[in-house]
């Protein structure tokens, strides 16, 4: 075979190459960044928390919005972009490429379909699960049984010392929070978390934080300090908190009851402005009327001005108090005058 003959196979195999490759990257190209026509259909698709890559681009396959998920899969991996991204409800034009789509899914251009469910100062984990519950946000008893501490939420630094299997009465802060309808148990328990995490880090002291994030540490626990900023919650209005704080300082500080009608209705499940006297004498726990101290654990979730209040309580030598009808809060120094109080103001 002469030097010619050569060139022109040689010359020919180029050429078929070329246009091999050309087909090749028109192929590819029509696969990933070619529009259909724009038929006015839109697809809601939903990427679940966890998934992975390949689970998604088989969903997107299976719906037609990708002809070939193999070549899908390869550019997204070419770019980087298959561990980018993220989850949520997206809505998809039928004509959307599927390198646009991919783009939507890493910048997170989801539906908001989020529902503003506000938790109050001073609610337990019981009224929170049924207001979640009724909002549609997570099944009551799915979140109950979360709402313990577990492995799960060990990243948090402030429930350092709190041990497996502690309800996580007390740590769920109030806040108004937007939560998508049918959300995991655990993730809306996180949010919580975290927002209880961020509000310390805005209002306490770093020394105190760095002593309730060491479980070594001697002292009274953050927990402790929750169970009473919760009793305080339940008493008092807010103006008047550090004044009830006190009075339940002085009252652990000397080795007395606390009597916290609060703590009673806690262990009941009642809401009386007053227990009566069989409810003082309920040998549970959490009834402050039969055993001095504070209660095992938080009553409710308490708010931030309830927390700083009994991080420091104001200083005075009351030990009783009362509310009038208009909730002006009335202290006694002693039980003789929180009678006279009482006569006064309430009977």
């Amino acid at each position: 075979m002469d030097s010619r003959t050569i060139r022109f196979f040689i010359g020919g195999f180029t050429a078929l190459l070329v246009l091999a490759v050309a087909v090749v990257l028109f192929w590819t190209y029509s696969i990933l960044f070619l529009e259909t026509p724009d038929s006015g259909y839109e697809y809601t698709i939903e990427v679940a928390p966890g998934s992975s890559f390949r689970q998604v681009s088989s969903m997107l396959a299976d719906e037609g919005l990708v002809s070939n998920e193999l070549v899908f899969r390869l550019y997204a991996r070419l770019r980087g972009l298959d561990s980018g991204i993220r989850a949520g409800v997206y809505r998809v034009d039928e004509n959307s490429s599927p390198a646009v789509l991919l783009d939507a899914l890493v910048d997170g251009r989801t539906i908001d379909q989020s529902i503003a469910v506000p938790v109050p100062e001073g609610w337990s984990i019981a009224r929170i699960a049924e207001r979640l519950d009724a909002r549609g946000i997570v099944a009551e008893d799915d979140f109950l049984s979360h709402a313990y501490m577990s492995d799960a939420y060990r990243d948090f630094p402030l429930l350092a010392g709190v041990e497996d299997g502690t309800l996580l009465e007390g740590f769920l802060f109030p806040e108004t929070y937007r939560l998508e309808p049918d959300s995991r148990p655990e993730f809306v328990v996180r949010v919580m978390l975290t927002q209880f995490h961020r509000a310390f880090e805005r209002s306490v002291p770093q020394d105190l934080r760095d002593e309730w994030a060491d479980p070594s540490r001697a002292g009274n626990s953050l927990r402790e300090l929750l169970t009473l900023a919760s009793i305080v919650e339940a008493e008092s209005p807010v103006a008047d908190m550090p004044l009830v704080a006190g009075v339940f300082a002085n009252r652990i500080r000397d080795g007395w009851r606390l009597e916290s009608d609060a703590t009673v209705n806690y262990a009941l499940g009642t809401k009386n402005l007053r227990p009566t006297f069989a409810d003082v004498l309920t040998p549970h726990p959490f009834n402050t009327y039969r055993f001095p101290g504070l209660p095992p654990g938080p009553i409710n979730n308490p708010g931030m001005d309830a927390i700083l209040a009994s991080i420091s309580p104001m200083e005075h030598d009351y030990f009783f108090f009362l509310h009038k009808p208009n909730l002006e809060t009335v202290p006694s120094r002693t039980y003789q005058d929180h009678l006279a109080a009482i006569a006064r103001y309430l009977d």
